[in-house]
């Protein structure tokens, strides 16, 4: 007898990736779609290009790059992502697409502008515990605000450890509250620093790639990516909340470029998002103010350099004309250095503020320079004053960076993580930064990015998800949790049943009872041992369920970790993920039979009854902490959705165990 399966009906929708507006609803063919993990799944779909499809205008309605593509299943978004790749054969005259979800476009977008979480250390002078309120005073000033996270160090147990910031009686004071006794003290090895949130970090970094890193000011003009350009200001008003700035050339700024605007006065001065490009000599962008009638403007002065001289830091600038230079005013510096003289020399190129006018023609401002030199002789250098736009070939591009990924929520992890400073030059992707940091050991995550359609808005939304790895509200520990305990009873895969078909692959090749991790201390030579430490399992290894364990060890290398402790910390992380034999189990499964297909999402816990005699035995074993049934997280699944709707999709998943939630002896 033929079993008659639910009638699934699949809809695919192409929409512009910027504004994702609804281009056409496209009829694929054989198609599969993939959800993963911290990754991006995929895509793949045909459809003929002939005559009858020639409305959908499918050139360019699937151009790659800038296309998304939406799986819509009864009417429930269950897959979202962007069209990467199309190939068209002629004989056959189908055109394939395939495409990834999108959290793939975050490995298309590099981090070029450096970026700092966390605070550096600053030194504490006192601090002063009465009534439950601690009091620390800082050498400098330290930028704390109320709700920080700060980490106290080498100070005194009274005060020492990761604090919340109650409130900032100064510059130089914050205050925390306490269960330590009274007492004060002064501090000549303590030091503090800001921490940050593992999940504030990971929706900051996709913040960034948003906006493309529009209003960071770079640390040093030296570092900055070539190339930079300079438009010379000759008039400005405003009329109606918006700014026009005109010049004497034709400028090659785009609407939705970020500038900054230098000299111009009236309040316009600083970092803007062109919003309109009248012609090639003007641009416009909003600002809200009183209108301010059309004034003329110097535009950029350059002059010559004749002479540099560095003293104490301050560095004095003589030109070769007088200058009409001020206090505060912005000067920029170009063919000022001279390498290859012995000594370091990256001091007077770079924008500066003016800190004292000397002459008619000289100029004085604190520079980085650490030797004193001069006066010496200048040739070819310049000295450039006046009211200018200034914008990079490189961006920001803000328009052009917003895909329309939101947030689930700004919750926080609990995790706070020392200062990490990720540097422009690297040139990672978001994606990849993303992958590495919610590897930490304290505070990892995973994280999707789930689609839905809003009836409201008549729009595909596209939010960012975060995952805790570790399940918060487990119940005291027990012999062996509930799968309701991991949510795992709501998705229940039975063989024989609603399970097709599954395999299970075991290897101790990459296993480990016994897992290294080497560490690093920058500038350490080679010759000098680095950091490193061992974790051992020594349940597996002095086994009371079953046979011993030989020694298996693996080993990581960390090249940013100096510290001991968390070295050993990672080294116990990784041995959690390592336990031998490690396995991976892949079922497939009807997809229109329940749990259907859509009510999962990877992350999500499920339980596995399996008829089986192989798989009894492993029940059986001491691998399992459960006699009954298999409970293992969703990495990830695939969908191959039948081209007829009366047949069931299949769909496979690949299931991993976690034994760092749910482990024997629970």
């Amino acid at each position: 007898m033929t079993q008659i399966f639910p009638q699934v009906e699949y809809r695919y929708y192409l929409t512009d990736l910027l504004s994702n507006q609804i281009i056409s609803e496209v009829p694929f063919r054989g198609v599969s779609y993939e959800r993963v993990n911290r990754r991006a799944g995929a895509f793949s779909g045909t459809i003929p290009f002939i005559e009858a499809t020639k409305g959908l205008d499918l050139y360019e309605s699937t151009m790659p790059g800038r296309t998304g593509v939406y799986v819509v299943r009864n009417g429930v978004c269950v897959w979202g992502g962007i069209i990467w790749g199309r190939s068209y054969e002629a004989s056959s005259r189908e055109l394939q697409v395939s495409g990834s979800e999108f959290m793939s476009y975050y490995y298309h977008r590099q981090i070029w502008q450096t970026l700092q979480y966390g605070t550096e250390f600053v030194g504490i002078f006192s601090y002063q515990v009465s009534n439950g309120v601690a009091v620390v005073t800082t050498e400098t000033p330290h930028g704390f605000a109320v709700n920080d996270r700060v980490r106290i160090t080498f100070t005194s147990p009274l005060v020492d450890g990761t604090q919340l910031v109650t409130s900032v009686p100064s510059a130089n004071q914050f205050a925390f509250q306490t269960t330590n006794p009274d007492g004060s003290g002064t501090s000549t090895t303590g030091a503090c620093r800001g921490l940050v949130d593992s999940y504030d970090l990971a929706r900051d970094l996709i913040f960034r790639a948003n906006t493309d890193l529009s209003g960071i000011n770079f640390a040093n003009e030296v570092i900055k990516p070539a190339k930079e350009f300079e438009f010379s200001i000759i008039s400005k008003e405003r009329s109606g909340n918006f700014v026009t700035l005109r010049g004497a050339e034709d400028h090659n700024m785009i609407v939705g470029q970020e500038i900054e605007v230098v000299e111009v006065g009236s309040g316009f001065d600083g970092f803007h998002i062109v919003s309109e490009i009248p012609d090639r000599r003007s641009v416009r962008f909003e600002l809200i103010g009183n209108d301010v009638p059309r004034q003329p403007l110097s535009g950029i002065r350059e002059l010559n350099v004749v002479t540099k001289e560095l003293t104490d830091g301050v560095a004095t600038i003589t030109v070769d004309q007088p200058h009409n230079a001020f206090i505060g005013q912005t000067v920029f510096l170009n063919g000022v250095d001279a390498f290859f003289t012995g000594r370091l020399d990256s001091t007077f190129n770079g924008r500066f503020t003016i800190t004292d006018v000397g002459t008619t023609t000289s100029f004085s401002y604190i520079s980085g320079g650490l030797l004193n030199s001069g006066p010496d002789p200048v040739a070819g250098g310049i000295a450039t004053f006046g009211a200018k736009i200034v914008y990079g070939d490189y961006g920001s591009y803000v328009a052009n960076a917003d895909i329309g990924i939101e947030f689930e929520n700004f919750n926080k992890s609990g995790f706070y993580q020392d200062t990490r400073v990720i540097r422009g030059f690297e040139q990672k992707t978001v994606g990849q930064i993303l992958e590495e940091y919610s590897n930490t050991v304290d505070g990892g995550f995973e994280y999707r990015i789930d689609c839905d359609y809003d009836f409201n808005t008549a729009q595909f939304t596209r939010t960012f998800k975060i995952i805790p790895i570790e399940l918060a509200d487990l119940p005291a520990s027990n012999e062996y949790y509930e799968p309701s305990d991991f949510g795992a009873d709501r998705f229940v895969f039975e063989y024989p049943g609603n399970m097709m078909s599954f395999t299970v692959e075991e290897s101790a090749e990459f296993a480990a009872n016994r897992f290294w991790v080497v560490g690093s201390i920058e500038d350490l030579s080679d010759a000098a041992s680095q950091p490193y430490g061992g974790a051992a399992d020594r349940s597996l290894l002095d086994n009371k369920e079953g046979r011993s364990w030989p020694l298996l060890d693996q080993v990581e290398v960390l090249d940013d970790i100096a510290d001991e402790e968390t070295i050993y910390n990672y080294a116990s992380d990784y041995l959690f993920e390592a336990k031998p034999p490690m396995g991976v189990y892949e079922i497939s499964v009807n997809g229109s039979i329940d749990p259907v297909v859509g009510s999962y999402l990877p992350g999500d816990w499920c339980s596995l009854i399996i008829d089986d005699e192989f798989v009894r035995s492993r029940l059986a074993s001491d691998q399992e902490p459960r006699e009954d049934v298999l409970v293992r997280k969703i990495e990830s699944y695939e969908v191959s959705v039948p081209d007829n709707p009366v047949f069931p999709e299949e769909v496979s998943l690949r299931l991993i165990s976690d034994w760092k939630v749910d482990q024997r002896g629970n």
